[in-house]
């Protein structure tokens, strides 16, 4: 009898302390780098929401679908990849038609096939992908991801970070008043390079401005302050002023028509002010 309790007291000992992962991470965080209880719980509970959250998400994918972290939308052009957001996003990386696309064209177009996909679904999401997420996930060189890129913008724009965020060499704001001037629609062109109605909108009133100005023979500098924008896009703007301003007059101005300037630019100096 006394064996018998014994081994049970010894049995309810061994279940009563085992330490779980955050009890051990918790007192190590006392005795091997000399926290103070309440700082070691906070970093616990921290530890805890960055690490195991969104776990129950992970039995509600689907076959061939994977989570992946991603800069979220809202983080602006130019910040330090390490200091931006990061939100999980859910992409679908096999798919039942995906084996017929590959049987069908080969290898090439089945990776091409799934990088579209993918880019909808992380833009849906609020975190689209950049050439780098798309090297990582399908282990390929960044030269044909880029290639993979240019094909698949040639028939509709995928809507990877660079475009969204106007990352890159040239602006996407100018292909988008490019368009506007060779008479695509806003529903069309929205659908192309995946902005808002209300930006568009905006790009295009910018150009008018800068075409305005640039008849003027206002220089670049007082068409960048008086505007508002960098020096870059106001060249480009000025470039697409004079390729289309003979072939395509009557396009551009309808748009010169809507905006409304000074009759004569301000000119802007450096100044010293005196408060």
């Amino acid at each position: 009898m006394v064996n018998m309790w014994g081994d049970l007291m010894r049995d309810l000992y061994i279940t009563t302390n085992q330490n779980t992962k955050e009890q051990m991470f918790y007192s190590q965080l006392i005795t091997g780098y000399n926290l103070a209880p309440i700082a070691a719980q906070a970093l616990v509970t921290l530890s805890k929401s960055v690490f195991a959250s969104g776990e129950e998400d992970y039995k509600k994918l689907k076959p061939g679908q994977v989570k992946y972290l991603a800069v979220s939308i809202d983080e602006p052009p130019g910040k330090p990849m390490n200091e931006c957001k990061y939100i999980p996003i859910v992409l679908t990386l096999d798919a039942t038609e995906d084996m017929e696309t590959y049987a069908k064209c080969g290898l090439v177009e089945w990776r091409r096939h799934v990088i579209r996909r993918i880019c909808d679904e992380a833009y849906d999401q609020k975190a689209p992908l950049t050439l780098k997420d798309l090297v990582r996930i399908f282990k390929v060189s960044y030269s044909t991801i880029k290639r993979d890129k240019k094909e698949l913008d040639k028939q509709h724009t995928i809507p990877t970070r660079g475009i969204i965020k106007d990352i890159g060499p040239i602006s996407h704001k100018s292909k988008i008043v490019e368009m506007h001037i060779q008479r695509y629609t806003q529903t069309e062109i929205k659908r192309t390079v995946h902005h808002s109605h209300q930006s568009i909108e905006s790009y295009i009133k910018d150009f008018g401005r800068v075409a305005i100005l640039t008849k003027r023979s206002e220089s670049i500098e007082n068409i960048r302050l008086i505007v508002g924008m960098s020096e870059r896009l106001a060249k480009e703007y000025q470039e697409l002023y004079n390729k289309y301003s003979k072939t395509h007059k009557e396009r551009i101005d309808e748009i010169t028509s809507t905006i409304h300037l000074h009759e004569k630019a301000a000119t802007f100096k450096k100044t010293r002010v005196v408060l």
